[in-house]
């Protein structure tokens, strides 16, 4: 079963670190809000929970003595998406370090969108706007970081993972 767990994650991780690394290097966080630049977060989703789901349809096909139970397929389904997780936190990584270029960019573009929000915003003094400014682009900071992202990740590729793996499961094994 480690072998399918590491075949899926692998191959299911390395999709989706793809698509981490397009969003990123092309810019697409700079464009106007639309389908295409929303193709990489919705793609971060599915192919994780199409992995588990080609997971649990494996292992259930594989003829064992004893018939795949809940556990050790929700089990082997979070080792997965771990996997997954795992390869978009070191593309995500690579990028905060050795792309510096791009990440320069991404917080310049979030930098100037605080600053218009808070510009625009008339119902906040003009005292408190610096210091919601600088307030808003310190959490920002936090939130770029690579141990932050992470922990997101892992939140998004495990409850995906959870709730595809029980729908299969239970799909699965409705008739018998």
């Amino acid at each position: 079963m480690f072998k399918k767990v590491a075949l899926y994650g692998i191959a299911f991780g390395s999709a989706s670190a793809a698509m981490v690394f397009i969003q990123y290097v092309n810019g697409l966080y700079k464009l106007e809000r639309s389908f295409i630049t929303a193709l990489p977060v919705i793609a971060n989703i599915v192919l994780p929970a199409i992995g588990v789901f080609l997971f649990i349809k494996s292992i259930s096909r594989m003829k064992t003595t004893k018939p795949i139970n809940l556990g050790k397929a929700l089990f082997g389904s979070l080792l997965v998406c771990v996997l997954v997780a795992a390869c978009n936190i070191a593309v995500y990584n690579h990028l905060m370090f050795n792309r510096k270029d791009v990440i320069r960019d991404y917080r310049a573009v979030n930098y100037r969108s605080i600053e218009n929000y808070y510009t625009k915003d008339t119902t906040i003094a003009e005292e408190e706007k610096t210091e919601k400014i600088e307030a808003a682009k310190e959490n920002f900071e936090e939130n770029i970081s690579t141990g932050s992202w992470g922990r997101t990740q892992f939140m998004m590729c495990l409850s995906t993972g959870m709730v595809v793996a029980l729908l299969t499961f239970m799909w699965n094994n409705r008739n018998k």
